[in-house]
């Protein structure tokens, strides 16, 4: 069978890259035996930009024109090693990138933008995108989770967690936190081990993002959690009241180890995650988080105040802090480690000397967790509750099919995650439609995307196989 694909771009006020891509795009496949048509859909100015309807409506075209598979392309990625052949499944293709050091693309698991490649019939079986995302980002989110719900071909990917059998404390990302005295002198070195896993996201509407604190100190947060943005973080601020932002790459959620050490000497903070590093920051002198708190919390970086207190949803099971900076080695021994107390040394572990607070949710008398260090600085729980767990070494989840592909980007201005947040306000209603509406079990995505795909066609212009479309949504 002789399959023809069309190529559909969203576009709107790049002139210069549609060019640049019109032209390379053409050049590219010039060569290759494969029947194509080019289908650009380009929005009018009278609402915000809205990518997954446009695409939409591109698949519609494309149809007319007897195609029997679509790659929805973003007009920044010019192809240079891409295999644009017919697939009978979903195919993730903006795999690998020619970058330079101001312009980057992150590819993280669930990515599924860019370049996608479907046949005709997948894409009609899920409906296509939905219309309901104006402005930048999560179009390609509701599309795999369309995929799921449909049980499209997709690949199951295993994320290595640290399995075995723990006692958790459970936070309900309400109300459930644990208050202890503060022991963090920022003076002298420090090290934070904590053992977690956030729950499911859900996002609140009244904040402008969503950080939740497995550990937090309330003032100028000095924090470690996760966030909406899919990170691990550590958000701390240093004697200026400037912030210090941490943080992993893009990540699901699951059951893992976050190590902190607070070097005061060399002025360094590192993150390790899972006994690997993922992120150091240099600082001048951090703020005096000591003598201003008397207490810090597990679950919450601040459960009195009424705006923002950062409540964590998921499970703890072990918090340590050392009166001292553990080295690479031993960060690594007790992040792999399933079987021994940190009271005793093992392997490449030297520091239980060092130990000056030990939390484990298997040593709880009196609803309030015991200091195994013998400092006597019991942690008064709060509205938690204690469970058993048991974790496998690993967590699966779905991933798309991906064609190892390599594009070239075209700089623009970033519109996503910029700095420690969203550039835009309507990336945060999108964040919140997708978390609160689309993963809800009531969402009817049968009723949102090709089969009420609404548009007013302005002009249509084809030069043979280039077509270039105008439309109002």
């Amino acid at each position: 069978m002789s399959h023809k694909l069309g190529i559909i771009v969203p576009y709107r006020n790049r002139y210069q890259q549609l060019s640049t891509f019109r032209r390379n795009i053409k050049k590219y496949l010039s060569d290759k035996d494969l029947k194509y048509e080019l289908i650009v859909v380009e929005q009018d100015d009278s609402k915000a930009f809205n990518r997954g309807k446009l695409l939409n409506v591109g698949f519609i075209y494309a149809k007319k024109l007897k195609c029997d598979y679509v790659v929805f392309h973003d007009v920044d990625m010019l192809p240079i090693e891409v295999d644009y052949s017919y697939s009978d499944i979903p195919l993730h293709m903006a795999t690998d990138f020619v970058e330079t050091e101001e312009f980057k693309r992150i590819v993280f698991d669930e990515y599924f933008g860019g370049v996608t490649l479907f046949p005709k019939n997948m894409f009609e079986q899920i409906n296509g995108y939905s219309n309901k995302y104006w402005g930048w980002g999560y179009e390609d989110s509701d599309l795999l989770h369309r995929c799921k719900l449909e049980k499209l071909p997709l690949l199951k990917k295993e994320i290595k967690q640290k399995g075995g059998n723990v006692a958790s404390l459970k936070f309900n990302g309400i109300n459930s936190y644990v208050e202890s005295n503060n022991i963090f002198n920022l003076l002298y070195k420090n090290t934070i081990f904590i053992s977690f896993n956030p729950s499911e996201l859900k996002m609140n509407h009244e904040d402008n993002d969503d950080i939740y604190a497995s550990f937090g100190i309330p003032g100028y947060d000095f924090l470690i959690g996760f966030t909406s943005y899919s990170r691990y973080v550590l958000q701390i601020f240093d004697g200026n009241n400037d912030i210090i932002h941490l943080e992993s790459n893009i990540s699901t959620n699951y059951q893992t180890n976050i190590a902190i050490t607070i070097d005061t000497y060399e002025k360094e903070i590192r993150m390790y995650q899972d006994g690997d590093l993922v992120d150091s920051k240099k600082f001048k002198k951090l703020r005096n988080y000591f003598s201003g708190q008397k207490k810090f919390y597990l679950g919450s970086s601040n459960p009195n105040r009424r705006s923002s207190p950062k409540f964590f949803n998921g499970t703890i099971s072990n918090f340590v802090v050392y009166s001292d900076i553990l080295d690479d080695e031993e960060i690594k021994e007790i992040s792999n480690n399933q079987y021994f107390g940190l009271l005793q040394n093992f392997g490449e572990y030297k520091s239980d000397y060092r130990v000056i607070l030990y939390y484990d949710a298997k040593f709880i008398k009196g609803y309030k967790l015991m200091d195994l260090s013998g400092n006597g600085n019991d942690g008064i729980i709060h509205n938690c509750e204690i469970v058993g767990e048991s974790y496998g070494d690993v967590k699966f989840i779905d991933i798309p099919y991906r064609r190892k592909s390599i594009f070239e980007l075209l700089p623009h201005e970033e519109n996503g995650y910029v700095g420690n947040g969203w550039k835009s306000d309507t990336t945060r209603y999108n964040q919140l439609r997708f978390y609160n509406e689309t993963k809800n079990d009531g969402y009817d995505y049968k009723n949102d995307g090709l089969n009420d795909c609404e548009f007013v066609e302005h002009s249509h212009v084809k030069n043979n196989n280039d077509t270039h479309i105008v439309v109002g949504i």
